[in-house]
């Protein structure tokens, strides 16, 4: 297995593709595999680094990773992971929760990163994200729940439905603040947010958006939570064009761009 030892344990991920690196980080619940289709799309320029986030798929289990220290843990983590893989700093692709995790790491190892490219991210958790992940779990399917079953573990995966659920609540209650250097954020950054995302509103994203030097917006008013899968083309293209323009593409060289793995 591909593992890399960090504080907090070790972060288990998966690499497809070839070319410059991209690193990418699922959402809560989810893992580096159920992303394979994601990282397909871009495989074919990029040498891509799906990660499994502390608590999923085959990384680690922490003591005291479901407190208000969740996504400042999975951040650390994260930071120890670019460090030991790369020689240099590569983009990093966060969906949601590993949007979060990635503007977490980028405070740890800003040296480690060249760009971000964020999809449904947020500063803090709010009481609309709590009901939308209360309506999900209630109304998730049993053959969801065997499928992530598969993922996760049979005897892990309704803990870990729990305990996500547990600490959104407790972030929201506390009004902990998840990206908390955002003014000392420097790469280039694209943030994605659909205007009918129930998990995260709009003042959320803009925060993000205003808080970081530069950073732009692409915003889809009837889209939902991850526009990365309402179009998946179009998402790809305006990632692509992205990297490309801040010359992170495959015209540079897995040595120049310091991969290691």
């Amino acid at each position: 297995m591909n593992l890399v030892q960090t504080r907090h344990g070790a972060l288990h991920y998966l690499a497809v593709g070839a070319g410059s690196p991209l690193v990418l980080l699922h959402g809560n619940t989810y893992s580096a595999i159920t992303q394979e289709r994601l990282a397909a799309r871009f495989a074919d320029e990029h040498r891509v680094v799906s990660v499994d986030l502390l608590g999923h798929g085959l990384s680690a289990r922490p003591e005291g990773l479901f407190t208000t220290r969740y996504f400042a843990m999975q951040g650390e983590a994260l930071a120890d992971l670019l460090g030991a893989l790369f020689d240099a700093p590569v983009p990093l692709l966060g969906m949601s929760a590993g949007g979060v995790t990635a503007l977490n790491a980028v405070c740890q190892r800003p040296d480690r990163v060249a760009a971000l490219i964020l999809d449904g991210v947020f500063r803090q958790v709010t009481t609309a994200t709590v009901d939308a992940h209360h309506h999900s779990t209630a109304n998730m399917s049993p053959s969801w729940h065997r499928y992530m079953a598969r993922i996760h573990g049979e005897a892990w995966w309704p803990i870990l439905n729990d305990r996500v659920q547990r600490t959104i609540e407790l972030l929201a209650a506390t009004r902990t603040v998840v990206a908390p250097c955002l003014e000392a954020i420097s790469v280039p950054t694209l943030v994605f947010q659909g205007g009918s995302d129930p998990f995260v509103p709009d003042a959320q994203a803009r925060v993000i958006v205003a808080g970081i030097r530069g950073a732009q917006l692409v915003y889809e008013a009837e889209a939902g939570h991850l526009i990365a899968w309402r179009n998946p083309d179009a998402f790809r293209q305006r990632v692509r064009r992205f990297l490309h323009k801040h010359e992170l593409g495959p015209g540079e060289s897995a040595e120049a761009t310091g991969y290691a793995v």
